[in-house]
């Protein structure tokens, strides 16, 4: 019988019983080690029990993920793969099994992306980034591997719908089991990744909710995070957790050629650093998230971007002098993706509100525009719908240039420059999400990469709506300060230039 002594982080995986795990750790911290433990149980229990095993890309799954996970199934279970000539070995990988395998619950026209175990088990492999191929496949469990680049609709909408084939349960005592009398069903997700910019991989698990505690945890090395939230349990570590298992230098070399912020993310495991190359390399969550509540007797300030898909985002903020706050955020999701619809939820929010209001936006939407009412832009829509509050209109002839804007906003962040400060509100969790995660193109500009939703077919910005009306509210609302900064008057004192 073999024995093996996985990590505390590891035993905490390989002992849940939640339907949705999530390792998330440094680099070298033994997450793709921690894959072949829990499938290698999988594989030794629950024959019948069909497993999926995905990473991000075929090149990934190959050379990484597999390659690590049949190194702990050789040295740990003894699997080998099968050898024809010699006939020694337990499984083959995009083969039909040997006659003497046990193919009792399984014949496939094709065994392509598929291992084939000698007791039965059967393990589809795949990549995420062509996720729509494994739609209608079954299964009883899944892991995922770096899952950082992946798209959220393909770890939502189509890897947990497989998750739905029975054969493994919970007993009342919290062991597995195939007998399925007096017990629960088990059919569990495991995620195994290294941090980046994954907000939805942050908000599915409310990371945030926790950030404190998660940040009194991972920076050591004998501590690290660990909680069942709802259905679900994740845990965060260190490389340092895993140090007996890697090269006595290993971290400390991997220390010395990295950041303060890229060790948060790569060696301890923080899911809150900058991965670097941020647009708004300034914003910082310990200092510009915090508590932002209406005050009825201020006037809303009330920012748009000219956008459909994958919403309508509207912005409420409020400010005290020159200091802004982010109260509240509007997202119209289809079909109530319209302005009538979103300034009827404004209405609706702040129908009591008689402090007044400004609108602010995109600068381009004040052209006329045919696909609205005749006679209307987007702007005077919007006067419209929300005349009972006397809004003014605050909208640019021009946008700024984008650079330059993002130069200032920084700055601004940074040592609030012209005595401009900014707090954006913990309920805005999509602007927030949006000011950490937009990236800088190479002239200075932001890049917005585009996504395709797998359902309409249509392709729209990832990031960038949110923060645009930032941008644009605050260059309209401080548009004296922003100018005097344009044109050299105050020149930066900032420190955060090419610091990432």
């Amino acid at each position: 019988m073999m024995v093996v002594k996985p990590s505390k982080p590891q035993y905490d995986i390989l002992t849940s019983r939640q339907s949705v795990n999530l390792f998330l750790g440094g680099q070298g911290s033994g997450k793709s080690h921690c894959a072949g433990l829990v499938s290698a149980t999988f594989i030794s229990n629950f024959p019948t029990v069909r497993g999926i095993i995905c990473a991000n890309t075929y090149s990934q799954l190959n050379k990484s993920t597999l390659f690590r996970v049949r190194e702990v199934w050789k040295d740990s279970f003894g699997m080998n793969e099968y050898n024809p000539k010699s006939g020694i070995g337990c499984y083959v990988i995009s083969r039909r099994p040997p006659t003497h395998f046990d193919t009792s619950t399984h014949n496939f026209d094709s065994y392509d992306n598929i291992i084939s175990f000698d007791n039965g088990m059967v393990i589809f492999i795949g990549s995420l980034d062509n996720y729509k191929a494994i739609d209608g496949m079954e299964v009883g469990w899944g892991i995922l591997d770096e899952t950082k680049d992946t798209k959220e609709s393909a770890v939502k909408e189509v890897i947990v719908g497989r998750l739905r084939q029975m054969g493994m349960y919970v007993d009342g005592l919290g062991r597995l089991t195939s007998d399925g009398i007096g017990a629960t069903s088990f059919n569990p997700l495991y995620i195994f990744t290294s941090p980046a910019k994954i907000p939805w991989l942050n908000e599915w698990f409310s990371l945030d909710d926790y950030e404190s505690e998660i940040n009194q945890q991972i920076f050591s090395e004998t501590t690290y995070f660990k909680k069942s939230i709802g259905n679900k349990f994740v845990t965060i570590s260190s490389t340092y957790l895993n140090r007996e298992n890697l090269p006595n230098n290993y971290i400390e070399n991997q220390k010395a050629n990295m950041h303060g912020s890229l060790q948060d993310m790569l060696i301890y495991g923080s899911p809150f650093s900058k991965s670097g190359g941020e647009f708004y390399k300034c914003f910082d969550k310990a200092k510009h998230v915090g508590y932002a509540d209406y005050n009825q007797n201020l006037p809303l300030h009330i920012s748009w971007d000219d956008n459909v898909n994958p919403y309508l985002p509207c912005g409420i903020f409020q400010m005290e002098g020159k200091k802004v706050y982010m109260i509240d955020e509007i997202a119209g999701v289809t079909p109530n993706n319209t302005v009538k619809s979103v300034c009827s939820e404004i209405v609706r929010k702040y129908q009591n509100h008689v402090s007044g209001m400004f609108i602010y936006g995109d600068a381009t939407a004040n052209k006329s525009d045919t696909k609205l009412e005749k006679g209307h832009n987007f702007y005077t829509l919007i006067e419209d719908y929300l005349k009972q509050f006397r809004p003014v209109n605050r909208v640019l002839t021009s946008n700024p240039s984008v650079a330059m804007r993002g130069n200032w906003l920084n700055t601004v962040l940074e040592n609030n420059i012209g005595g401009v400060s900014v707090v954006i509100g913990e309920n805005c969790k999509k602007a927030i999400a949006d000011l950490m995660s937009i990236k800088e193109a190479s002239d200075g500009t932001k890049h917005k990469e585009t996504e395709k939703d797998p359902t309409t077919g249509v392709v729209f910005q990832k990031w960038g709506h949110y923060s645009d009306l930032f941008d644009y509210l605050m260059c309209s609302a401080f548009n004296k300060e922003f100018t005097e900064y344009a044109n050299g008057k105050k020149q930066p004192t900032a420190n955060w230039s090419g610091a990432f």
